[in-house]
């Protein structure tokens, strides 16, 4: 029987897509906080603002390395892979939720959050997909 792995490289792919991003933004926000600040997020720049460029930008590196990890377990059939990838899908959808609630706009509800919802599909998915796989082996 040949072996699928839709689901899985679905879900790796995703996480690879968001690596990027987290990685971009990660690096803009330590580098080139005032710029990034102001243009991307339209909030006015001051330097009592750059300890948040600092831990905004560490924390989302922290997150790269993490969706890195996950795509490399998962891609070596380790469910713990599958589990780093909820965990972040989870994260996700509550800093969406929370910045709605907080803030009332609706950026962090679209990009956020249905980012998080899918990354916890597609892992559901990629979990059933990688027990039907072991089962059969």
């Amino acid at each position: 029987m040949k072996e699928t792995k839709t689901w899985r490289r679905l879900f790796i792919g995703l996480l690879g897509l968001q690596a990027v991003i987290e990685f971009a933004l990660g690096i803009a926000l330590l580098f080139f906080f005032p710029a990034t600040v102001e243009s991307g997020f339209g909030v006015a720049y001051t330097s009592d603002l750059d300890v948040l460029g600092i831990a905004l930008g560490l924390y989302l590196l922290l997150l790269t390395a993490l969706l890195v990890l996950s795509i490399f377990w998962t891609v070596k059939g380790n469910y713990s892979g599958i589990t780093i990838g909820v965990i972040a899908g989870i994260f996700l959808f509550f800093f969406g939720m929370v910045t709605f609630l907080q803030l009332g706009t609706t950026d962090g509800l679209y990009a956020d959050s249905m980012r998080g919802l899918l990354t916890i599909a597609l892992a559901y998915m990629a979990n059933k997909e990688l027990k039907n796989q072991k089962q059969h082996a």
